[in-house]
């Protein structure tokens, strides 16, 4: 919920850091930073032939960024890149028609889509007066009011994580649960809204599911 409200904020989120929030960042960039210099200092003692499969990236990336905080935030998937190298070649051009030859990395979008939404809350305001059919009540089973002009306030950043919808591991970045097609699309239906939806869904979704599948695949190549 920090971020949520900090999102709210907009350009005032900086008002709004509790240590809890500064703690939890510093945790990440501790750790990560760890693999970032031992990857930058191995290559400083052995040169370039020390370079190791699990590395490469990480020195590629710093190569090119000059940046250990740039590279940090970069991770690889070995299956991922295999999926590329042999769908697209070396080169790795990618055109519109190449996405369904990657289901590997449709499965690694969606699963980084449900974790981190780029728009992890939303407000919609109702057009006329309805009943919906569970919310009110001590339990939330019971129904619910909501009169002409009223907000409504939805979490898709808590919704994604559900177990009831992604099962037991929903906190956990498993890529491989959207493999077999569209089943689990179908299964959670609008438990799944990266890009929202209804009349007011997204504008940029498909144009920027390709730009990541392009950049995402040329990265992943180079490493």
């Amino acid at each position: 919920m920090i971020s949520a409200i900090r999102l709210r904020l907009a350009d005032l989120e900086w008002v709004y850091k509790p240590k809890s929030f500064r703690r939890a960042c510093d945790t990440v960039k501790t750790y990560a930073s760890h693999y970032v210099n031992e990857a930058l200092k191995s290559q400083g003692d052995a040169g370039e032939q020390s370079k190791t499969e699990s590395q490469t990236l990480i020195r590629d990336l710093y190569e090119e960024l000059k940046d250990p905080d740039l590279v940090r935030d970069q991770l690889a998937f070995a299956r991922l890149k295999k999926e590329i190298h042999s769908s697209l070649g070396a080169e790795g051009r990618f055109s519109k028609t190449d996405l369904p030859r990657l289901p590997y990395l449709r499965c690694v979008l969606n699963e980084t889509l449900r974790l981190y939404p780029q728009l992890p809350i939303n407000v919609r305001f109702a057009l006329k007066t309805t009943l919906l059919p569970v919310g009110g009540g001590p339990d939330g089973q019971s129904p619910m009011l909501i009169r002409r002009g009223a907000g409504v306030g939805y979490s898709v950043y808590h919704m994604h994580r559900q177990t009831a919808l992604y099962g037991a591991d929903a906190n956990e970045f498993r890529p491989e649960r959207w493999e077999g097609g569209s089943e689990l699309s179908n299964k959670v239906g609008w438990g799944f809204m990266p890009f929202h939806g209804g009349p007011r869904t997204c504008l940029g979704m498909r144009k920027g599911a390709r730009f990541c599948s392009r950049e995402g695949s040329g990265l992943i190549l180079r490493s």
